[in-house]
């Protein structure tokens, strides 16, 4: 007789995380415990829990609770009034829903807040068991759309006759449900309603395992499936065998049908996602002594179960990808466990990271033997291999990258995927004293150069990456530089002489009289540091390697500007810059101030510019003359007075021509007599 065992019988995740927890309870807790509803379906383990204490409650019994105590819900959820009763009784409750199960809660409260948002209603068709507590608990959440329960096809065709087919039809489906019957059903909706939604909820651990008892019953005379006889996942098992082989539906080893059994048979075996491991052993060590060959069990045993040691490091596949867990199928009967604590990143999003399907390398750290898992962690494979990157990049002196991840007393951390790395503020690269909270969250080059093995620490180096990239463009600069060659740089630094600008791996200074044609008392008059300037190579010294600057040009320059704007005889409106004794300098154009002299200031003697102008005045003036060799410019406010005086004696005589013209007429015969 040969014997076939499910990978993944027993106990899925949802399923192990309830019990796990009903087991810290009961070990910890002191009050009385309840389970609204059985908290999975296993008569087996209801009645271990019974034995031990534990209350089974109806919702009708619910003001039985004794003060003080703690109340369990199922596995496959309940109504949401039955916690929302609780809440209100003040009886703290643990809540052990599946997460596939929540999952499918949330989607009816999104379509829920769709319809109160747009003011449109859909119906929700559920494929499942209308009188299944995960079904009525799911129904429960809808108070706007209505919903449809479907145990199938069939049903799918009989709500067709009434069906509005334009109405927006949304699908789900219960997580233990016939992953072939949500199949013909999502065909046959899509050929009837206009756009109908799809959410695929059902577990993929029960596609898994429906897949599995389907491949094992092809091969085998007989199928064995162990589960509660009230375990929707089980009877789907069940059911898909039966469509393939002789099939038989036990609750524990007690059950099994000995008289079936033949020499020379293939038995496969199975399992619900609510039967305990310690049941499906006793099933197969019960097999195992009436089984006519001479595999013992020990070696049954070991063929089915793949044997792996703590601290071994193991690549498996995701199989699950939850909030706070991943689960990894390790090829062996224990469910590997990764807790987000024991990833890299233990702030990363699971879901994010991981995909099922995926291939990770963990470490095996602790067996739970009586629950059929086995904690793992990828933090301590990435640590192993991060330390050995790192042992490896300080012997052979290699550039790394990361980045800045927290800013610490006395420097930053950096972190690349697999390791962090301590940079102290000397190392950094920042001026001494500069707050270092600027380089949070940058990309940065580093080495390491040193390390603690014993405690398996690294303090890295930025300063020393920049320095060899410095040096390394400064080596390019001085072999490709010339006089008269443009840069764009940036302005680094600044003293009362001058500005030095980042040419890229090579300062250069700009003096201050180069910044500006007119004269400028300190040079962030015209740059400020961090301005991106472009400038040219006035001189350079290969052997000091100084390097000096222009900024300004002849296209800038005052006096070549002037030609285009102003010639002598040319009339302007100018503001007063400044005073002396002998006349007022008032600016031209920026960068060209001309000289009122004090003769010039008004049509009459005066003492001092002050008695007429003041320093912001706007005047108008004449442009006298331009000396662009002594670059002087002559201006003058009394020529313009002048003019307008004159102006206005002819604008009078004009004016009173008619009364001057009869006079001269009247004395002409006069003096002809």
């Amino acid at each position: 007789m040969k014997i076939l065992l499910s990978e993944h019988a027993g106990f899925c995740f949802g399923v192990r995380r309830a019990v796990e927890l009903m087991e810290q309870h009961l070990s910890e807790e002191k009050c009385k415990i309840y389970t609204l509803g059985h908290i999975i379906h296993n008569e087996d383990f209801n009645e271990s829990l019974a034995r031990r204490g534990v209350v089974n409650l109806a919702e009708e019994d619910l003001d039985g609770i004794e003060k003080d105590s703690l109340v369990f819900i199922r596995t496959h959820g309940v109504p949401a009034s039955l916690t929302e009763r609780l809440e209100k009784m003040g009886i703290s409750y643990i809540d052990a829903t599946c997460p596939f199960v929540k999952k499918i809660h949330e989607i009816v409260r999104q379509e829920e807040q769709r319809a109160e948002r747009e003011g449109s209603f859909s119906t929700l068709v559920l494929l499942g068991d209308p009188k299944h507590p995960e079904v009525l608990g799911i129904v429960s959440f809808a108070k706007r759309n209505p919903v449809v329960v479907i145990g199938g096809e069939e049903d799918l065709i009989r709500y067709e006759e009434t069906a509005d087919p334009d109405r927006r039809h949304v699908f789900l489906s219960q997580t233990t449900h016939s992953i072939r019957q949500w199949e013909k059903c999502c065909e046959r909706a899509r050929a009837f309603f206009r756009d109908p939604v799809f959410y695929d909820t059902i577990c993929n651990v029960t596609e898994i395992r429906q897949k599995e008892v389907r491949d094992i019953a092809e091969k085998s005379d007989l199928v064995v499936i162990v589960g509660g006889k009230n375990s929707s996942n089980t009877k789907k098992l069940v059911s898909v065998s039966k469509e393939i082989c002789r099939t038989v539906h036990i609750r524990n080893a007690a059950e099994l049908p000995h008289n079936l059994f033949r020499k020379n048979m293939t038995i496969g075996i199975s399992a619900g996602a609510s039967t305990p491991d310690s049941v499906i052993k006793e099933v197969i060590q019960t097999m195992s002594e009436i089984r006519n060959d001479e595999m013992s069990f020990e070696e049954m045993l070991n063929q089915t179960f793949r044997t792996i040691r703590t601290g071994e490091e193991v690549t498996g596949i995701v199989t699950s990808v939850f909030t706070n867990e991943v689960h990894v199928d390790l090829g062996i009967k224990h469910t590997g466990i990764l807790p987000s604590g024991e990833v890299a990143d233990s702030e990363s999003d699971l879901a994010a990271s991981f995909k099922p399907g995926d291939e990770i390398t963990v470490l095996v750290q602790k067996f739970n033997d009586p629950e059929g898992t086995v904690q793992v962690s990828k933090k301590r494979v990435d640590s192993r291999a991060g330390w050995a990157k790192t042992q490896e990049a300080y012997e052979n002196g290699a550039v790394l990258s990361g980045k800045v991840v927290s800013v610490i007393k006395g420097g930053v951390l950096v972190a690349d995927e697999l390791q962090s790395y301590f940079v102290p503020a000397s190392l950094t690269g920042s001026p001494k004293g500069a707050s270092l909270d600027p380089m949070l969250g940058q990309e940065v080059a580093f080495k390491i150069v040193e390390i603690d093995p014993a405690r398996k620490r690294a303090i890295a180096s930025i300063r020393e990456v920049l320095r060899e990239q410095r040096k390394a463009l400064e080596e390019q600069f001085w072999a490709q530089v010339a006089v008269d060659q443009v840069y764009t740089g940036k302005v680094k630094s600044m003293t009362s002489y001058g500005a030095f600008v980042d040419l890229g791996g090579v300062d250069g200074m700009v003096h201050i009289t180069e910044l500006s044609w007119k004269k400028i008392k300190n040079p962030a008059e015209v740059v400020s540091i961090g301005d991106e300037i472009t400038v040219f190579i006035k001189e350079i010294n290969p052997e000091t390697r100084k390097i000096s600057l222009g900024y300004k040009t002849e296209e800038t320059n005052p006096w070549n500007l002037l030609k285009d704007r102003y010639s002598a005889g040319d009339v302007a409106t100018v503001k007063i810059v400044s005073l002396t004794t002998f006349g007022a300098f008032a600016e031209l154009i920026p960068g060209i101030d001309g000289l009122i002299h004090i003769s010039q200031i008004a049509d009459r003697k005066i003492a001092n510019p002050a008695e007429v102008l003041a320093v912001g005045d706007e005047v108008t003036v004449e442009v006298i003359d331009i000396d662009y060799e002594a670059h002087r410019v002559s201006l003058s406010m009394r020529t313009l007075i002048e003019k307008e005086k004159a102006e206005a004696e002819e604008e009078i005589v004009a004016d009173n021509a008619e009364y001057l013209a009869p006079a001269e007429e009247e004395a002409a015969p006069a003096e002809a007599e």
